[in-house]
């Protein structure tokens, strides 16, 4: 008799583009079917308790976090884009007051322009033939300033 075996099912977020909501409900879905396959895998035929099921979902939602947490530092690793969210700060600016500041050419900023707002990090808008650029997610905003105020204290750099 051939017993098929099974394996278990990573969970990996596709992209920045799909949103946290729709990753959460196929980690939710997915999950079940995990601890059910690894306990029919071991052998054992003991039905799939309530606390498996809740440590396998709370295991897929903290791996589901650190894909995320991975995937916005991937996106930040440019000191490009650093340069952009530390910009965008303190207000909204289009592509040529980006460009005043921050020394790049024009298709190398919309580049790491594009990349932030499909990262949902950025929000733009259209004004004639001018798009606007804003920070949408404060908490990169919170994460840049945390990190680069530790590095100019540790280095002895002047941070403003």
């Amino acid at each position: 008799m051939v017993s098929k075996k099974t394996s278990r099912s990573s969970i990996k977020a596709k992209s920045a583009t799909k949103s946290v909501a729709v990753k959460k409900k196929a980690v939710k879905q997915v999950a079940p079917k995990v601890a059910k396959s690894s306990i029919q895998a071991s052998g054992a035929k003991t039905r799939v308790t309530s606390k498996a099921l809740s440590k396998s979902v709370k295991n897929a939602d903290v791996d589901l976090m650190f894909e995320i947490a991975a995937e916005t530092f991937r996106v930040m690793s440019a000191p490009m884009r650093l340069k952009i969210i530390n910009s965008l700060c303190s207000e909204e600016k289009n592509v040529g007051q980006l460009l005043d500041e921050i020394d790049t050419t024009q298709p190398n900023m919309s580049q790491h322009l594009n990349t932030l707002f499909k990262a949902k990090i950025l929000g733009r808008r259209r004004e004639g033939v001018q798009i606007y650029y804003r920070i949408i997610n404060d908490r990169v905003v919170t994460l840049c300033r945390a990190i680069c105020t530790q590095i100019a204290i540790d280095s002895d750099i002047a941070h403003d």
